[in-house]
């Protein structure tokens, strides 16, 4: 990669974003419209290259392709959100991603015209500018826009139309758009204070049921076997040690979740209600965001994004059950396009505007 930031730069972004944030700037993640655009897998010889980055809690998704969308090359790494790994690991993710979709691709970074990286974690105007700073000095790609993983995820999900993308990942939010443009947006205020549905929502549910059950509260479940093989420990009596253990980093206990739905699909009833009370909290975030959009009569898609979506029925029919009693022309489905794909539609935006500007 061009460029790459030095360690101790990126520990001292990392440290700033860190404290308590106290700010007058008024500039936040960018906003774009929605079109439509096709996409085919293949290679082309296009005289631009366009890279979509999707950065989440636990996955990063890259994307080249060229100026019609078609993609070239493709790329994976770890989770890139700075709030939750930190701002060096991030753009480390970030970087690996890239440089693996070029190398699919056959081109170098330096032959990218237009980029737009949706990373989740950015909202706070220090947060979005301490990222766009270590992603402009990592990356070099003069072109790059940063926005919000769920501005990208709207983009492509709903194609350009009227209607709600929720996601549930990590953490959870759902965001829309209406027939007039507007948009609206319903939780995605992290762990602590919202993210309900979300992985972490269910993963702390499961640890919450497990103890619940050893201290003979609550029914037995197969997860306290589970949790308790995954995270090394005896029996539940020992997992405050692990949960709280204060001379490391805090455990991620988002990917628990994965081992409520195992429990779920072997029929284990506190994994079937722990997922089915996380769609509940999904429907509720679509309701709240179709309220602020007036979406109620229209007929629209309710697009779903995210891991937690795996789970199948036990999560979609509370969702759907929520919505169809406010929106009956709702459709519940997946998104038309992955989210890496929406935030290549916004760069390609971006260099259709470049190419108006230029004549």
């Amino acid at each position: 990669m061009n460029k790459r930031r030095d360690g101790s730069k990126l520990r001292t972004v990392e440290v700033v974003m860190s404290k308590i944030l106290t700010t007058n700037s008024s500039s936040s993640p960018s906003e774009s419209s929605t079109s439509h655009i096709g996409l085919h897998r293949q290679r082309a010889s296009a005289e631009r290259y366009l890279l979509g980055i999707d950065g989440g809690g636990t996955k990063t998704h890259a994307a080249i392709t060229d100026s019609r969308c078609r993609i070239l090359g493709e790329g994976y790494a770890g989770g890139a959100n700075p709030l939750r790994i930190g701002l060096e690991e991030a753009v480390a993710h970030i970087e690996q991603a890239v440089s693996e979709a070029c190398a699919q691709a056959g081109i170098e970074l330096g032959d990218i015209d237009f980029a737009c990286a949706a990373i989740a974690g950015i909202n706070h105007p220090i947060h979005y500018h301490t990222m766009k700073d270590a992603l402009d000095e990592a990356l070099s790609v003069g072109g790059l826009e940063l926005v919000t993983d769920a501005r990208a995820a709207l983009e492509g999900a709903l194609d350009g139309r009227p209607g709600v993308v929720v996601i549930a990942g990590t953490g959870s939010i759902a965001i829309g758009v209406n027939a007039d443009g507007k948009q609206a947006r319903a939780g995605g205020f992290g762990p602590t204070l919202s993210d309900e549905g979300s992985g972490y929502y269910i993963a702390q549910r499961a640890l919450k049921a497990v103890v619940s059950s050893f201290d003979g509260r609550s029914p037995g479940t197969t997860l306290a076997e589970r949790v308790c093989q995954r995270l090394g420990v005896a029996d539940p009596s020992d997992l405050p040690g692990v949960i709280y253990n204060s001379d490391s980093e805090p455990v991620d206990i988002a990917p628990l979740a994965e081992l409520v739905d195992e429990a779920a699909r072997e029929g284990d009833e506190v994994a079937r209600e722990i997922l089915k009370a996380a769609g509940r909290e999904l429907g509720r975030l679509a309701v709240s965001v179709i309220d602020k959009l007036e979406l109620q009569s229209s007929a629209f898609r309710v697009a779903c994004v995210g891991s937690v979506f795996r789970s199948g029925e036990l999560v979609l029919e509370p969702l759907r059950e929520a919505v169809s009693r406010v929106a009956h022309l709702a459709e519940i489905g997946p998104p038309l396009h992955p989210p890496a794909i929406g935030a290549v539609k916004l760069a390609q935006k971006r260099c259709e505007l470049a190419d108006v500007s230029s004549e």
